[in-house]
Parts: structure tokens; sequence; C-alpha cells
């Protein structure tokens, strides 16, 4: 289903168990659709819980960032009267679970190679910053000089992506108090596994497990990430 307010379309579908106690909140990574999740949201709704997919809009106004997006997820919400589900976020996804759980909406938080941890400084990346401000300087033209997500997306919606990557949500970490699992790629390159620790040191009382894969673990170690998810939902719940 799509359904659009707060100024940009959603996409979402869902699956209400009239016995379950909790929802889960399954969010994609940038660049991410409605089918990203579709394998661990189809395990939650066997195993009896209610489950939400949540597509986010593929195009917003140009002042958006990230703190907007979850601003209209909140919405979504409250809309649909679900409240204080159980965030399972992917990269971006994990960015706006972050937030949500900041604020005490969510009951239970499983952030998936999740950004929103700022990286560490390095060479390649000075010398890239170093290159765009030489050509900018020069007026030479910037194509292909940003990551692939940044160059595939439209005028409008780049300095929104700019926006969101240089959002760093370390500061939030420290409010976060409902149980928090952490599941990570072993080599992704994405979020490297120091993201991870750095998270899981700074949500007290959260759990990091390392599985095989990469920036899209819950992919490629499918029945492990099911497995975790449904240890995590019986230990909450």
């Amino acid at each position: 289903m799509k359904e659009r307010f707060a100024g940009a379309e959603c996409e979402y579908e869902v699956n209400f168990n009239t016995t379950a106690e909790r929802t889960v909140l399954f969010l994609h990574g940038w660049g991410g659709n409605i089918k990203s999740f579709s394998a661990a949201y189809n395990a939650v709704i066997e195993l009896g819980y209610n489950a939400v997919n949540f597509a986010f809009p593929t195009e917003v106004p140009s002042e958006w960032g990230v703190y907007e997006y979850a601003s209209h997820l909140h919405e979504f919400l409250r809309i649909h009267n679900i409240v204080n589900p159980i965030i399972v976020g992917h990269s971006f996804g994990g960015r706006v679970g972050i937030i949500l759980a900041a604020q005490g909406l969510c009951d239970g938080l499983v952030l998936v190679d999740s950004a929103g941890m700022k990286p560490r400084p390095s060479i390649f990346k000075k010398l890239r910053v170093a290159r765009y401000h030489y050509r900018v300087k020069r007026g030479k033209p910037l194509d292909g000089m940003g990551s692939k997500d940044y160059n595939s997306l439209g005028e409008s919606m780049r300095p929104v992506f700019v926006r969101i990557v240089n959002t760093h949500l370390e500061r939030l970490l420290a409010s976060i108090r409902c149980p928090t699992l952490i599941v990570w790629g072993k080599r992704d390159k994405d979020t490297p596994p120091y993201m991870a620790r750095r998270l899981c040191k700074g949500i007290k009382g959260s759990k990091l497990v390392f599985l095989d894969g990469d920036h899209f673990c819950y992919l490629q170690s499918h029945y492990a990430f099911v497995k975790l998810i449904k240890t995590f939902l019986s230990e909450t719940v």
C-alpha cells in the first residue's frame, strides 16, 4: 500500500495478528525498497507477531535530513496507532531507528549494519575531499566524484543525501534504554565492524553478534539472522 502524508509518499505492508502483543517494524537501508526485508518480515509473521514492512519515501523535500525521515515515520506510526514497536533497521533504517529509540518510541531495537557513526578519517577520504574542493574552486565538473548512492540520485535528492551522511548520531546512544541487539557482517566495508563496537559501547546493555557476510549479512546469513530475531523477540516481549 502507498500513502502520502507530511509532505512525502511512503509504501508499506502490514500483517496484524489479533493475539500478538507486539509489532515488529522493518526499516530498509538507503536505496532499498519494500522487498528488502521480505524474508525476515515473513519469518516474523510465521512466528505469530504483528509485522510492518515500511519503505521510506524515494522523493522528499530538498531540505529534509534524517530527522525529517524519522518524524515522517513517527507520523505514520501515529496514524496507524502503532505504539512502541520493536524496530529492525538496516543501514539507513538503523539511523532512523536510533533516533526513535533515543526518544523512547520503541520497546526494542535491532541494528543491522547500521549507519550513523562518524567514520574514522583516512588518507583516501582526505585526498578525495581535497580533490573535490580543488574542482569546486576551479569550476570543474563534479560528475562521478560522489559515492554510487550519491551519483544515482537526481539533483533534488543529492543535498538530502549529503545532509544525512554528515549527520552523526553518537550523542543519542546514551539515551537509548530499550533492549538492543546489534547484528553485523564480518566483512562489512560500508559500515565497518569498528562502528558496531562503538554502537555496542555507547548503548548500555546492548549485545553485539557478528554474522558471516558483508553489509547485507541479514540476507547472506538469513537463517542465522532469523534465529537471532526469534531469540531477541522471545526475550523482549
